[in-house]
C-alpha cells in the first residue's frame, strides 16, 4: 500500500490502518519509553497515551515519518514529564520527613522540659498535675489521693502558677505545636 493511501485510510478512521502502525512501532517506542523510566508498567502507559493521541490527531498526519517521529517525540516528552513529576514527589516526601523529624525532636524537648519542670514541684502537686496530664479528673484525683476536690483545684492552679514561671521561655514552642 502506498504511503499515500495508508494515511488516506488513516484519515478516513479506518482501524485496521491504525493496528498496523500499533503493530509496527509498539515494541520499539516501549522500549525507548523504558530506557527513561526503568519501569515496564509506566513505559507501556505513557506509550498507549501517545498512541490514542496518535488516533485523535490522525488527521493532521500527511506522511508516515510524522506519526513515527510524533511517536518517539511525544514519548520522550511524556517520559520526561513523569521523571519530573517523580521527582519533585520525592523532594515533597524528603521534605515531609524532614518536617516530621524536626517536629518530632521539637515536641520531644518540649515534653522532656514540661516533665523537667513537674519534677521541680512539691511531691502531691507532681501527682495530681501528672494524673491530670493522663486524664484523669479533679474528682478521680482526690477519690485517689485521698483530699478534698478543692485541694485538687487549688494544689494544681499553684502548680500551673509555677509551671508557667518556668516554663515562660518555651511557651511559644507550645503554640507551634498545637
Amino acid at each position: 500500500m502506498s504511503d499515500n493511501n495508508f494515511i488516506i485510510k488513516l484519515h478516513s478512521s479506518d482501524e485496521r490502518i491504525f493496528k498496523e502502525i500499533f503493530k509496527k512501532y509498539y515494541l520499539h517506542v516501549r522500549s525507548f519509553a523504558w530506557r527513561f523510566v526503568k519501569d515496564n508498567d509506566i513505559a507501556e502507559d505513557i506509550v498507549q497515551d501517545c498512541f490514542l493521541n496518535v488516533w485523535e490527531k490522525r488527521l493532521t498526519f500527511n506522511v508516515i515519518t510524522e506519526i513515527r517521529s510524533y511517536l518517539y517525540t511525544s514519548t520522550r516528552n511524556a517520559c520526561l514529564d513523569y521523571l519530573k513529576h517523580e521527582q519533585i514527589k520525592q523532594k515533597h516526601a524528603i521534605h515531609l520527613l524532614t518536617t516530621a523529624s524536626q517536629e518530632e525532636e521539637l515536641e520531644e524537648e518540649v515534653d522532656a522540659l514540661i516533665h523537667q519542670a513537674i519534677g521541680t514541684l512539691p511531691r502531691q502537686a507532681q501527682k495530681m498535675v501528672i494524673m491530670t496530664l493522663n486524664g484523669d479528673s479533679n474528682l478521680e484525683i482526690a477519690q485517689k489521693l485521698n483530699v478534698t476536690v478543692n485541694t485538687v483545684k487549688s494544689t494544681k492552679l499553684k502548680a500551673y502558677q509555677i509551671l508557667r514561671k518556668r516554663l515562660r521561655n518555651v511557651q511559644w514552642l507550645l503554640v507551634l505545636l498545637t
